[in-house]
């Protein structure tokens, strides 16, 4: 029962400083809001012109074309010359475990990362066709003539 009555006197003290300190001023983004508000009531016309009148346009407008990174590029170019250098350690070493599988894997990751790099640089590429010799002469000859090298 303590605990009940030094809990009540807990917030009427509370209550009491409350009503005897003065109140802190609002802070700057407070104020901003408030008078954001306050211009908004006095103005409705006005602020929904002025809505309209920016984001329509924006919402029909096409989205820009996002530019390309060139540290995208970079990194995909190190990631090509990492893969090509393995594809060669693996071609050259007689003796290794699941040389094959290996091969296949890192060709298949090769074959990916050419793809994306055909995106990026904007090389027409159609995706029904199969990885194959062929194909990866042709995209590598691709990027070379648009100045990649890896």
């Amino acid at each position: 029962m303590a605990w009940l009555f030094s809990l009540g006197l807990f917030l009427v003290l509370c209550v009491l400083l409350g009503l005897i300190l003065p109140n802190p001023p609002p802070s700057r983004r407070r104020r901003d809001l408030q008078s954001r508000i306050t211009r908004r009531l006095k103005r409705p016309r006005a602020w929904l012109h002025a809505r309209v009148r920016t984001r329509l346009p924006a919402r029909l407008r096409p989205p820009p074309v996002p530019v390309p990174d060139p540290f995208d590029t970079l990194r995909l170019q190190t990631r090509l010359t990492c893969l090509s250098s393995k594809i060669r350690t693996v071609e050259s070493t007689p003796h290794i475990y699941a040389r094959a599988h290996r091969l296949m894997a890192l060709e298949a990751a090769y074959d990916d990362l050419l793809d994306e790099a055909c995106r990026l640089a904007g090389v027409p590429t159609t995706p029904a066709q199969p990885h194959s010799e062929q194909k990866r002469w042709q995209e590598e000859q691709e990027l070379s003539a648009r100045g990649w090298t890896w």
